[in-house]
């Protein structure tokens, strides 16, 4: 059986909004679980260094030229 989810698309928010909402998000995460959602290049950009220094792993497949499905994973 197969289970669609809901990605949400962050990629009209401001980097600002954007960080605001991950950090609220990601503080709820266990290890193993992660957060997945649609960015921005320039989102992605600004990402990266913030949460790849604490215990998260980002992953980044891009979608179009300016679209890319991200996931946050707590190691």
């Amino acid at each position: 059986m197969v289970v669609e989810t809901q990605i949400d698309d962050y990629s009209n928010l401001t980097c600002t909004n954007l960080m605001i909402k991950l950090k609220i998000l990601t503080k709820k995460l266990k290890s193993g679980d992660y957060i997945e959602f649609y960015s921005t290049r320039e989102q992605l950009a600004n990402i990266q260094k913030p949460f790849s220094k604490n215990r998260f792993k980002i992953q980044s497949n891009q979608i179009n030229s300016n679209l890319f499905h991200i996931m946050i994973i707590h190691e």
